[in-house]
């Protein structure tokens, strides 16, 4: 269900992120999130975007969060979840293609924990995955007191004191 929250969110250009801050609103020139479901521990879900210059980082950083309010508050639309649901199972069949990619994808799901069925069902559950269920998974993770925020920037650009 992340998996899919994370490729409606960030995954390309048509991801919600990508569309709101690049195309739409012209404040970043790339926006993105990224979530690693195959991980032993919990995992980090991660929301980025690189501002266009003169665009504050503030203004990223409330645009992120309306893309996130809107998620967690409307459920997406058939054709998107579609699409996304689409290419994350696309995946799953151009690894079988490659052997060191489904290598790769075997390794990580049974070293952190998943059988061979759970690895082979993998593409069932992603399509089972509604609307509803991407949405509570929004509400119930991303709650901006769990949030951490990081800005990358150079320390000449900005001066003591000032504010981002």
């Amino acid at each position: 269900m992340l998996d899919v929250l994370e490729q409606l969110m960030g995954g390309g250009v048509n991801s919600y992120l990508y569309r709101s801050l690049v195309v739409e609103k012209q404040l970043a020139v790339t926006a993105g999130a990224s979530y690693h479901s195959a991980a032993l521990d919990p995992s980090l879900f991660a929301a980025s975007a690189v501002p266009k210059p003169g665009v504050k980082l503030s203004q990223i950083e409330r645009s992120i969060d309306e893309v996130i309010a809107d998620i967690a508050g409307n459920p997406a639309s058939t054709a998107d979840l579609e699409r996304v649901k689409t290419r994350l199972i696309a995946r799953v069949t151009y690894a079988q293609d490659n052997q060191e990619m489904l290598a790769r994808w075997y390794g990580r799901g049974l070293t952190t924990g998943l059988s061979i069925d759970d690895i082979r069902g993998w593409p069932d559950g992603i399509r089972a995955v509604g609307a509803q269920q991407v949405q509570g998974a929004a509400r119930k993770w991303f709650d901006k007191k769990r949030a951490v925020t990081g800005y990358l920037i150079k320390e000449s650009t900005v001066k003591h004191g000032e504010k981002l």
